[in-house]
């Protein structure tokens, strides 16, 4: 961890809503830039990323085939940070008609709601952006979410001392993670804490499904203490006041730290004819691993 990065802000869905800083509108002939072009049109939102709030919207690329659209999207990944290839530099996010609930899969791989969460739930993987790309939208649903970790993290420290230091504690998590091994020893050692202090401030690591499943595998029951700081922090993330709620369409690509930023997908009717289709893309900091 680089000890010298400044902490970022923690922001309120109404600042969000009522600042257009992290919105980026591009045109579908930045696929022709050179490396160099395309590193200088993306320095302000590097900025964002790093430095700011922590989320950018670039619009404008509904026009993009989407083999055109892949490849911008991986190279203006590859300009923030380093892609983690635990999924594949891209995948695809889409429903498989697969159920979360019944076998241990991504709930990305589904179209049940994700309520809010930061990605991966391994506790050797965790990328310090997640990008999203929309290819297709489903007709109805679908939608996301975002909310500030930071400001949701000094709400509780202000309302909620007890359950903030709850979270301040270690959990096991499932190991959802295709192909990976589910060993009960390598569940007993996928512990780590919902809230922790970094460097640059508060850092979240949390979907509370992989948590309770995670314990339920391994005979280990959540005390009630911990289920009602569960319920203070999923009402913090939900309330309006921190939720920032926004729908991207074809073309939207989304970037968010996710150490500092939850993140949530509505659930979603699909279209046979043309399924909801999103590409993520996970980023490491290459600063961060120095």
């Amino acid at each position: 961890m680089n000890p010298t990065k400044p902490q970022l802000r923690g922001w309120r869905a109404a600042e969000l809503a009522g600042n257009d800083r992290w919105i980026f509108d591009a045109k579908p002939d930045l696929t022709e830039s050179t490396p160099q072009e395309l590193a200088a049109w993306l320095a302000p939102v590097v900025t964002e990323l790093k430095y700011g709030w922590g989320v950018a919207w670039i619009r404008g690329l509904g026009e993009l085939p989407e083999a055109r659209l892949r490849r911008l999207f991986l190279a203006i990944g590859r300009t923030i940070g380093e892609p983690d290839t635990t999924y594949g530099e891209l995948y695809d996010v889409t429903d498989t008609g697969a159920c979360h609930l019944q076998r241990a899969i991504p709930v990305s791989q589904t179209r049940a709601s994700t309520t809010m969460h930061t990605d991966s739930s391994q506790h050797t993987t965790h990328p310090r952006w997640v990008g999203l790309a929309c290819v297709s939208q489903a007709p109805e649903g679908g939608g996301s979410g975002l909310a500030s970790a930071v400001a949701v993290h000094d709400h509780l420290a202000c309302h909620q001392p007890q359950a903030l230091r709850r979270l301040h504690r270690c959990f096991h998590r499932d190991l959802v993670t295709p192909g990976g091994s589910r060993e009960r020893q390598k569940r007993l050692a996928n512990r780590f804490a919902v809230f922790q202090q970094a460097a640059d401030g508060p850092s979240l690591r949390y979907m509370r499904q992989w948590i309770e499943t995670g314990h339920a595998r391994l005979g280990k029951p959540l005390a009630e203490a911990d289920r009602q700081a569960f319920d203070q922090l999923d009402a913090a993330l939900n309330d309006p006041r921190f939720r920032h709620p926004l729908r991207l369409e074809p073309g939207d690509l989304l970037f968010c730290d996710n150490h500092k930023t939850a993140h949530d997908r509505d659930a979603y009717r699909d279209d046979p004819a043309a399924p909801r289709l999103m590409l993520r893309l996970w980023l490491n900091d290459v600063m961060e691993d120095r």
